[in-house]
């Protein structure tokens, strides 16, 4: 076997790339409303491909492909997402990583009532809607008292469309007060609660 050794000026190897730089990672706010966008941040080497990787509950830390950009020329990436559900979230360059930024997503409850000057004694309809759907789930309509807020009426939430649930229930006013409606968090979303609304007895 022969072997032949060739000479190759210094100029004509290539300088081996520096590791890509680890990316940071901020989330404009840890927690929000159904259907509302945050922006995922941070920065790493310029001019590279950023893979944006989510892990939503049950979070069993199985990161998939959310999206991908390009870091500017100062490094800097964003990404505008709108999970479903509560979500971790991770960014990739190449094989460094980010750490893990945790959103929450809370129910979205909207309220509506009858009348806002009812009479003494009769009954209010309270009704909305609650997102993501919830068939099942409950719906508490509470008054506040004492600067504590008590539920004077539970109703169990029933379907009404791919994306929310209704519900309804009617409260018996005695006395002026401020209401609102409280579903509570189940693992995949925060506890939400609705409007407040002042009922004033006539």
């Amino acid at each position: 076997m022969t072997v032949i050794a060739l000479a190759i000026p210094a100029a004509a190897i290539a300088a081996p790339k520096p590791p890509a730089t680890a990316p940071t990672i901020a989330i404009s706010q840890g927690a929000v409303t159904f259907g509302k966008a945050v922006t995922i941040s941070g920065t790493t080497t310029a001019n590279t491909a950023v893979t944006l990787r989510s892990d939503a509950f049950p979070f069993n830390n199985a990161f998939g492909r959310a999206a991908t950009t390009t870091s500017n020329a100062a490094g800097a990436y964003s990404f505008t997402v709108t999970p479903d559900t509560s979500t971790h979230f991770k960014t990739e360059v190449k094989k460094a990583q980010s750490a893990v930024a945790a959103l929450a997503v809370r129910w979205k409850v909207t309220r509506k009532v009858s009348t806002k000057r009812p009479k003494k004694g009769s009954r209010v309809l309270f009704s909305g809607l609650v997102s993501p759907a919830h068939v099942g789930g409950t719906a508490a309509i509470q008054r506040r008292s004492g600067g504590v807020w008590k539920t004077v009426k539970s109703t169990t939430l029933a379907a009404s469309t791919a994306t929310s649930s209704a519900y309804s229930g009617r409260v018996r006013v005695r006395s002026t007060g401020t209401y609102r409606v409280r579903v509570e968090g189940d693992g995949a979303h925060d506890a939400g609660n609705s409007s407040t609304i002042k009922l004033t007895v006539h």
